[in-house]
Parts: structure tokens; sequence; C-alpha cells
């Protein structure tokens, strides 16, 4: 593996809107993407579904991917749920290989930003306040954007009780929806299932109980998973690597939850 050049630990820092992930990789990652997001390689190319090298990537929810960062280290910024961080980033990116979008507008100035966030082990407020620069620069909403607010609702009510499985029929009852209507518009507006929204959002529930003290046994357990073993396969199939490799890193991790 490539030497890297820094030795600041890795960055996983938690917000509500977004998460940052920032690390080298020692092999490659299997996604089963269950938010969009933008990818940048701080030291060398990526190399996604073993076709196609860049060095950012713009990625929707719903793909099936591996991205082989080679020894880079790579930034993962995990998108807004409800796809406004999505449609601000797409147009400035330089090419489309389909589904996924490369190239960045300002892609060196934003390696640099990054790199310069990692080495010096910014906080979390700066780190948020970069990010927000890096994808809205303008601090604009995106031409023609707008969220449906019955699948907002929705996953509110998720978000509200993520331990409790409510029953689909009993979401969209509270939206206003029929269960076939609920099913096909959470899945265009936030590009999986409801399913894979509410493991996804658990896993989110269990890295922030990490970082408030939590041991992962217990947080996993808080955040509606019914035993490690299922939390930790349902990391492993959305994340692409085991909690361990995400979580113990031989340089140290950083680990905020706003």
């Amino acid at each position: 593996m490539t030497r890297l050049p820094c030795d600041a630990p890795v960055l996983l820092y938690l917000w509500d809107k977004r998460t940052f992930y920032l690390s080298a990789f020692d092999e490659p990652l299997r996604l089963s993407q269950a938010a969009a997001m933008l990818l940048v390689a701080l030291d060398g190319e990526l190399s996604i579904n073993a076709s196609l090298t860049c060095r950012s990537a713009l990625v929707p929810a719903g793909l099936d991917l591996v991205v082989d960062s080679r020894g880079s280290r790579v930034a993962i910024i995990y998108l807004d749920v409800f796809g406004e961080d999505h449609a601000l980033l797409r147009p400035r990116m330089g090419a489309c290989r389909g589904a996924v979008q490369v190239a960045l507008d300002d892609e060196a100035a934003c390696i640099a930003s990054l790199d310069d966030l990692h080495r010096r082990i910014a906080a979390p407020a700066e780190a948020y306040d970069a990010l927000e620069r890096l994808i809205n620069p303008q601090q604009q909403r995106p031409s023609g954007f707008a969220c449906d607010p019955r699948i907002v609702r929705a996953v509110t009510l998720i978000k509200a009780d993520v331990a409790c499985n409510q029953s689909i029929e009993f979401l969209a009852e509270q939206v206003g929806l029929s269960v076939p209507r609920l099913t096909q518009l959470f899945r265009q507006k936030i590009g999986i299932p409801i399913r894979r929204y509410r493991q996804w959002h658990r896993l989110f529930v269990t890295s922030v109980g990490v970082a408030r003290g939590l041991n992962l046994t217990d947080a996993a357990m808080a955040a509606g998973f019914t035993d490690s073993a299922h939390f930790s396969h349902t990391f492993r199939s959305i994340i692409g690597m085991s909690p361990s490799a995400a979580l113990a890193q031989p340089r140290g991790i950083r680990l905020f939850a706003g």
C-alpha cells in the first residue's frame, strides 16, 4: 500500500444533515449505497467498479459499487437524505459515467482544503463550515428543488423512534398516502426503500452513541439492532467494511457527533 503522507487520525464527524469520514483503506470498499455521497481521493486516483478512475465522484443513493482507493486517503461525505446537496453538486461535475458523475469543477481546491482539514485535525465546526462552502458556496437552494412534505414527515417519524419498527402501514396512515404510493414516492425521493433507509439511520444512531461514550454493543442495541451480529452484518453490507475496521484505526480516530 502507498505510504501515507499524513499521520493524522481518521476523522469521523456525524451531523444530522451530513456525515464526514476521512481515512485510508487497506482493501476495496464494497458499498451498497444507502445515501448519496461525494468521494474525494486526496493522494491519488480512485478506481470505481474496476472501470472508472477519478479523483472525485458524486454517487447517488441506491447503487452497489466497489471502490478501490489504491492506498489514497479518501474523504467520504454522506450527503443530506432529501437530495438537496446532490442537486447542488450535480451541475458542477465535469462528466457522467452512468449513474456516477466525476470531476468536481474545483477539484484541486477541494482536495487541498480536505487535506488541510485532515493535517490540522480540524475541529468539527470548522469541518462543517468547510463542507458547507464546498457543497453550497453560493448559499442558495438548487433550481427547481423541493422536498415533498409527506416524505419529510415519514423520515421524521422513522428518526423519532429509531429502535421501533414502525410499520409501513402506520407511516402511510400518518402521512396520508396509500402503502403503495408511499413506497413508490419514498424510493423516488430518497433513492432507497424505507427498510434500507431505516437500516442506514440505525447505523448513524449507533455511531453517534459510540461518539457519546457507549460501547458498540449497547449503542447498536439502543438503535434497534437485535444483536451485535445483526449490526455488524448491516454495517458491512452498507458501509463496505467491518465496524472494527472503521472505528479501530491504528492512527486513532477523532470521533464527533453533533
